[in-house]
């Protein structure tokens, strides 16, 4: 019986760690990136992450709590000053205080931003416009917009 229950245990455990040494560059830990959108609102930002995680992980997250994972969804998105306005198995929403730097009368600069992996869709909305990037792992020149 001892053994049954060691090799129940290793088959979990190896069905957690294999998928994650087969990480690709959209990829942290058990998360892999779809898409995110960056929603410039004045100075602030709502940014929306969607994401896959591994099989298996799911489980555990609703076993264990969303704090892991909510850790490491902040730490692909890279951003200081932020409050999670939703959180789920397969997507976050968080508010960014001061993204973009405000220079008066109605004018910001969204700066160029590195997130923590290759993001594999990339959408920037300011209220002039609309940025798509591919396979990006950083916004590279910022975007200078009206509110």
């Amino acid at each position: 019986m001892k053994w049954v229950t060691v090799g129940l245990v290793l088959m979990l455990v190896s069905a957690l760690v294999l998928p994650a040494l087969a990480a690709g560059e959209e990829r942290y830990g058990y998360i892999t990136v779809k898409d995110v959108t960056v929603r410039l609102e004045k100075s602030d930002a709502v940014v929306t992450m969607n994401y896959t995680i591994d099989d298996g992980i799911g489980f555990l997250v609703l076993l264990l709590g969303k704090s892991d994972l909510k850790q490491k969804a902040l730490d692909i998105l890279n951003f200081n000053d932020t409050s999670v306005q939703h959180l789920d198995l397969d997507r976050i929403e968080v508010h960014v205080n001061n993204a973009s730097d405000d220079y008066g009368q109605g004018s910001y600069w969204f700066p160029a931003h590195r997130f923590g992996v290759v993001v594999p869709s990339l959408t920037v909305i300011s209220p002039q416009d609309v940025k798509h990037y591919e396979n990006v792992s950083e916004f590279p020149d910022g975007l200078g917009y009206f509110a």
